[in-house]
C-alpha cells in the first residue's frame, strides 16, 4: 500500500520543463535527412531516484514508461487518455526527453497545455507533472 501511494506522488520529484529551441541546417553532410524548419519543442525531464516516501527507485528498473497528455485547458484529471505512451527505457538509456511534434493529434497554432505522468512496472501511475503552455507553430 505504501508503494501504491508513493507512486501517485512519484512526479512530485520529477522535474519536467519545455525547450523551445530554433533548429536551422547544420552542416556534415550524412545520411540524416533535412533539418526541420522553425521551432522545434522537446519535452524533457529528470527521473526520479525515490519514492515519495524517500525510498530508493531505480528507473530503468522500477518504471515502464511515461504518459503525455495534451488539453485545451491545464485541468488535468484520471480520466484522461494519453496522447502518447513514451517508453521509460529504450536501447538501455533512461528516455528523458520527447519531441511534441511527433504526436500527430496537436493543432497547430493553438496554445495546448502538456502534462506527464510515469507509469511503474506494477502499472501504478504517479500525479501529474505541472501543466505547460505549448503553441504548435
Amino acid at each position: 500500500m505504501k508503494r501504491i501511494a508513493a507512486m501517485r506522488m512519484l512526479l512530485g520529484g520529477f522535474a519536467a520543463l519545455l525547450l523551445l529551441a530554433g533548429c536551422g541546417g547544420g552542416g556534415g553532410g550524412g545520411s540524416q535527412g533535412p533539418a526541420p524548419s522553425g521551432p522545434v519543442s522537446v519535452l524533457a525531464w529528470t527521473p526520479p531516484t525515490t519514492y515519495n516516501d524517500n525510498v530508493l527507485l531505480d528507473p530503468q528498473r522500477d518504471l515502464d514508461y511515461y504518459e503525455i497528455y495534451v488539453r485545451q485547458d491545464s485541468n488535468f484529471t484520471d480520466s484522461d487518455l494519453p496522447a502518447i505512451q513514451v517508453a521509460a527505457v529504450a536501447a538501455g538509456s533512461l528516455v528523458t526527453e520527447f519531441t511534441l511534434e511527433l504526436i500527430p493529434s496537436l493543432p497547430a497554432g493553438n496554445q495546448v497545455f502538456v502534462s506527464m505522468r510515469a507509469v511503474g512496472v506494477d502499472q501504478q501511475k504517479s500525479a501529474f507533472m505541472a501543466p505547460i503552455a505549448w503553441n504548435r507553430s
